[in-house]
């Protein structure tokens, strides 16, 4: 179709949409199809940003938020083209050309030395860039576009020309190498069937440019591959399928008549007016098929300014008309902001950074068997379902992941956890597994829940004994935690320092057990070595102690005790030297500290300190609904006590314009600590609480649904405790001659916090026994006998705990 023609309507600037007579039924079919579960994007020409990024914008323009593993981008821009991804923001059109501009001045004419057909590529390029920018300047001639100067007449031509320039200029290099260059063209199709054999459908499949052409491509050749496919739209935006010099060439390969692909129900086509890409307007009088409703063709009245935008995917996508022809065809319920999915967010976001990289990822198992499933061997009652729900899991990894050099050692699988399973996959693996074993994709045996990134949680680093009342409650109650058995998940702990050797406080020592779990498979007995130091240190704030000579002669002895000497430490090790670790450890520990109690007639383990925590993502998990969190509220409901670090997110550095400041934050509570059921714990000044009140560094609620946290403080500045030693074969006597130094080191942190009010807890108990298995009746003692700091409650919760006034009034 000649330019001219092509652009002969385009009138007064309405932004109207004018649909053509082939739509007629195209509303009831719609009804009829809303049933798609994806949504597949597959972008255009020239340089993209990142492909979270890209899919990011384009959810943002066609839903209003970001829709994670219910939409997928087929990512195919050249690299080597683009070495550099485009940015996010464009000011202006100078900007816009040196953000597509092409690595290299004769990169078009290197794609067509290139080409499989030198010759035919050569008349294309010359045919359709005359034609472009004929085009280009025919559409500046009919009127002032919106925005735009009043009159263009022939000046026009000057103030088009660079746009049609770049577009030729990078329309021209991109579709040749999709026409005309088959491993090229190999390498985009594939982009989209990528997305597609992982299952997830009916789809909704948008190609927008070039994309339309690739997606056509990969669709007629899924015709055969993937018989079974369903694509209840495909919609095209901005495209260039219906240009003379596209359908010459896919005419050779598909015959004269064009097929509309066997897999696609619906065919709905959108072109704005000024857009270049998409001179030809209508598809439906090239594509047809026996059988199939007419391609819909949709023209949106009304030049554009800068002419730039009027190929925009984010302009077409955002338009109220997209929006309904989209929202017509997929499932209602799936699309809502707060609709279940099976591959949480802060996944399906960090598996577009790089496909084929496997990432960890933990599995959250159905907990009910399906109709008729044998009950496992050897389970009894409830757990029957969850170890054939596991075994379902494992034979899907065993038969998809576990192949050749790819064992259960090199993609870290955890098969010991009670309701969750951990492995690194990558996105195809992810993908598949979700549409094999979910029940949001139609699994006839659904076995997976959920899936969420195995997120890394952190150690929590930053005369406080007396700060809490505790040296009273040892005197006057006796309150020094025997009887009573702390867990302390973190980095290990030094079994052999003396502070937890001190026959004072029995001869069993402080230690009763230590648990390595970032090993894979079963809890294994540790080595008792901590080079990170963080665990010991906080192991040494509830439990052992030791009497130091003073520095100088006559110098009174220097007592280091814990909030519970006498109380018996089990030490999980969850993270790593580093600091760091997995929720599968974590989780571990939990599991393990479950059956310990639950194979026992009474609670051997009455708490557990937690003094780690990482970043709460709210658009992957509820507040306080993480998988941590829900492990932690099952020993809560055992009649575990559960103390967290509140977390050191409370003040920071940002940058702007350059310049550095520190700020403080609200709602910087992390997880899990802001799990409802257990106690949060907040930093203050060890000695003088009430004078500097609550740690600059401290997080602060509420938490992001509104809730109250931290429940109280604890002391958290300078904070001197155990020293952990580099030397395994240090003695666990202790030695005269070693001084304070040697043995203890001052650190800072709601880390620190945590234990304190372990501790104070762990001495209660140790006097009031009848309140063991009871955590909710023991934390409203807790707080209902906090000194008040006078500070803001998001802050200081209810205060700072006083162990003598929750003994004196209960």
């Amino acid at each position: 179709m000649p330019p001219s023609n092509a652009m002969a309507t385009a009138k007064k600037p309405t932004g109207r949409s004018r649909r053509s007579s082939t739509a007629h039924s195209s509303a009831a079919t719609a009804t009829a199809l809303a049933a798609a579960r994806t949504v597949i994007y597959c972008h255009g020409i020239s340089n993209m940003p990142p492909e979270r990024e890209l899919r990011s914008q384009w959810d943002q323009a066609l839903f209003g938020a970001e829709q994670g593993e219910r939409t997928r981008m087929a990512y195919w821009v050249d690299r080597e083209r683009y070495p550099q991804a485009a940015g996010v923001s464009i000011r202006s059109i100078g900007e816009e050309n040196a953000l597509l501009q092409p690595q290299g001045a004769s990169l078009l004419e290197a794609s067509i030395s290139h080409s499989d057909a030198p010759v035919e590529s050569q008349a294309f390029v010359e045919a359709l860039s005359e034609q472009l920018q004929q085009a280009a300047f025919t559409a500046a001639q009919q009127g002032a576009p919106l925005g735009g100067p009043a009159a263009l007449s022939m000046e026009a031509k000057g103030l088009w020309s660079p746009v049609t320039a770049l577009f030729t200029k990078v329309f021209m290099a991109d579709v040749n190498d999709f026409l005309f260059n088959k491993a090229k063209r190999a390498r985009m199709v594939q982009t989209v069937k990528e997305r597609v054999v992982t299952g997830g459908g009916p789809f909704v499949v948008i190609g927008h440019s070039q994309g339309s052409m690739v997606t056509y491509q990969a669709l007629i050749e899924l015709a055969e591959e993937r018989p079974g496919l369903e694509v209840d739209l495909f919609l095209t935006i901005g495209s260039p399928l219906g240009l003379p010099q596209v359908t010459d060439v896919l005419q050779k390969w598909h015959g004269k008549a064009l097929p509309i692909p066997a897999a696609v129900k619906r065919w709905v086509n959108i072109a704005q007016d000024g857009d270049i890409v998409c001179l030809d307007q209508s598809l439906a009088d090239e594509y047809s098929a026996a059988g199939k409703p007419a391609v819909v063709d949709e023209r949106v009245e009304g030049l554009v300014w800068p002419p730039s935008k009027a190929h925009a995917a984010e302009r077409y996508l955002s338009r109220r008309d997209t929006q309904v022809t989209v929202m017509g065809a997929v499932d209602r319920s799936r699309f809502q902001p707060v609709s279940p999915v099976t591959v949480a967010r802060n996944l399906a976001d960090s598996l577009d950074d790089d496909a084929r990289k496997r990432r960890p990822v933990l599995i959250e198992l159905i907990d009910r068997a399906p109709a008729g499933a044998q009950q496992a061997p050897g389970a009894k009652g409830g757990d029957a379902s969850l170890q054939a729900t596991k075994a379902r899991v494992l034979a899907w990894i065993d038969s998809h992941v576990l192949q050749g050099p790819i064992t259960a050692d090199t993609v870290f699988l955890e098969d010991q956890l009670e309701h969750y399973v951990a492995v690194n996959l990558n996105r195809a693996e992810v993908e598949t597994l979700a549409c094999d074993l979910s029940q949001h994709y139609g699994s006839a045996s659904p076995a997976v829940y959920r899936m969420f990134s195995n997120s890394k949680k952190r150690a929590l680093i930053r005369h406080s004994i007396h700060t809490v009342q505790a040296r009273t409650a040892q005197l006057g109650y006796n309150a020094h935690g025997q009887g009573i058995t702390w867990a302390v998940l973190d980095t290990g702990i030094d079994r052999h320092h003396p502070h937890f050797h001190n026959p004072a406080f029995g001869p069993e020592g402080s230690i009763a057990a230590d648990w390595d779990c970032t090993g894979r498979g079963a809890v294994q007995p540790a080595s008792g070595n901590d080079p990170n130091g963080h665990g010991t240190h906080v192991a040494g704030v509830i439990a052992g102690g030791l009497i130091l000579a003073g520095g100088a002669e006559g110098a009174e002895p220097i007592e280091m005790l814990g909030m519970a000497p006498r109380a018996r430490l089990v030490t999980y090790k969850v993270l790593a030297d580093n600091g760091s670790g997995y929720d599968a450890w974590i989780l571990k520990a939990i599991d393990h500290i479950w059956h310990q109690n639950q194979s026992s007639r009474r609670l051997t383990i009455q708490g557990v300190n937690l003094s780690l925590g990482g970043a709460f993502d709210p658009a992957s998990f509820g507040c306080g609904d993480s998988p941590l969190c829900a492990s932690l509220l099952r020993l809560v409901r055992q009649g575990v006590l559960v103390v967290l670090a509140a977390g050191n997110e409370g003040s920071g550095d940002i940058v702007v314009n350059g310049a550095s400041s520190t700020r403080s934050f609200d709602l910087s509570i992390g997880d899990p600590a802001n799990l409802e059921e257990a106690i949060a714990v907040g930093s203050v000044h060890p000695t003088l609480p009430h004078r500097y009140g609550t740690s600059y560094f401290s997080s602060r609620g509420p938490t992001a649904d509104g809730r109250l946290k931290p429940d109280l403080v604890g002391p958290g500045e300078r904070i001197l405790s155990c020293r952990s030693s580099s030397d395994p074969d240090r003695s666990a006597s202790h030695d005269p001659g070693q001084s304070l130094d040697e043995l203890y080191i001052p650190l800072s942190g709601t880390s620190m916090a945590a234990p304190h009010i372990s501790g104070v807890l762990a001495a209660f108990l140790s006097v009031r026994p009848e309140f063991i298995g009871y955590p909710e009746r023991v934390k409203q003692i807790l707080l209902e006998h906090c000194t008040d700091l006078k500070r803001d409650r998001y802050h200081q919760g209810a205060g700072l705990p006083n162990l003598s006034k929750m003994l004196l009034h209960t």
